[in-house]
């Protein structure tokens, strides 16, 4: 069985896969398209104002709790994708990917950022060594990225 993959496109994540250990129950894709009503015209007369990109959101699980192995590791391959990169000065670019890329009625490649990740640690060993936890991602599509001024 095909795994959900993140994969790190650039900078010091360029190459890192994530795999998810249990494949996600469910996935939840998101576009906003916006609307506003014309002056002067009709309640149902309206005029597109933008597109925004794509967000995806998934849960994943990871469990070491069997072989008595930290899940850290993995925890914070994520965690790089979503960390400013010193050569990039921003988080660095990721594709989502579950099955093999372009299979038709497969759910497409994602190239996107991370928006957020929560982790929740559900279970330690005797030591304080993580077992087993789960990663809440959302991400937002991305094609040409670029760094902002600071505010």
């Amino acid at each position: 069985m095909d795994k959900l993959e993140i994969t790190g496109l650039e900078g010091a994540a360029n190459g890192v896969v994530v795999e998810a250990q249990f494949n996600p129950k469910e996935i939840s894709i998101d576009k906003s398209v916006s609307w506003q009503k014309q002056k002067k015209q009709g309640p149902a007369d309206l005029e597109f104002t933008a597109a925004a990109p794509k967000t995806m959101s998934c849960e994943l699980m990871f469990d070491g709790f069997e072989s008595g192995s930290s899940i850290q590791t993995e925890i914070d391959k994520i965690h790089l994708f979503s960390a400013v990169d010193p050569a990039l000065k921003r988080p660095p670019k990721v594709k989502v990917v579950w099955g093999i890329e372009g299979t038709p009625g497969m759910i497409p490649r994602l190239d996107a950022v991370i928006e957020s990740i929560g982790i929740t640690y559900t279970m330690f060993n005797g030591d304080g060594v993580p077992l087993r936890a789960t990663a809440k991602l959302r991400f937002t599509e991305a094609r040409n990225l670029k760094v902002g001024k600071p505010q």
